[in-house]
């Protein structure tokens, strides 16, 4: 079995978060609210304005450490 830094992680723990989401149709835009800097983002794509929603994403793993935790998790699941 062949172990890569670059393998997507599977199963990833999903979490409802607030996002930004341009409000052009035909703008696919949006950014974490935790990403913006700004109180009313505006859309770095069509420099048009965004709203708020919600969006269920993986949650973000912070840190490298956290990140070889969680991956030494899911082999040690895997092996079981």
């Amino acid at each position: 079995m062949s172990y890569s830094w670059n393998k997507p992680l599977e199963n990833l723990p999903e979490e409802m978060t607030i996002i930004w989401s341009c409000v052009e149709e035909e703008c696919k835009s949006w950014i974490r609210d935790s990403f913006s800097f700004k109180e009313q983002p505006v859309c770095p794509l069509c420099k048009t304005s965004m709203i708020s929603s919600v969006k269920i994403l993986p949650i973000l793993i912070s840190s490298d450490q956290e990140i070889k935790l969680y991956r030494k998790r899911q082999r040690a699941a895997e092996i079981s």
